[in-house]
């Protein structure tokens, strides 16, 4: 099994400022959801992207890691993405 930070870790050591959320949905250690978001992926192709991420998970990919979803955004992407996501309102009890 891998853990979260070890993920963190390996993709930071690459992409150096990036906000990272890494999820394991499954609590089992093996698969996880990757949400990567860097000013680095500006001007490259979704393949370069995920090539950048995947690259320095190419080791625990091939002993540790099973599975990993994985979204890439620049930050201004990402900004869209949080604003087309409806905000859930809390009801209040009475």
């Amino acid at each position: 099994m891998i853990g979260i930070n070890q993920i963190i870790q390996a993709i930071e050591s690459a992409l150096q400022g990036a906000e990272i959320r890494i999820m394991n949905p499954q609590k089992d250690g093996l698969h996880f959801d990757a949400i990567v978001i860097s000013s680095l992926f500006m001007g490259k192709s979704l393949v370069e992207q995920h090539q950048m991420v995947m690259t320095p998970l190419k080791e625990l990919l091939d002993s540790k890691l099973h599975a990993l979803s994985l979204k890439t955004y620049t930050p201004e992407e990402w900004n869209e993405v949080k604003r087309s996501v409806p905000c859930k309102k809390r009801l209040k009890k009475i």
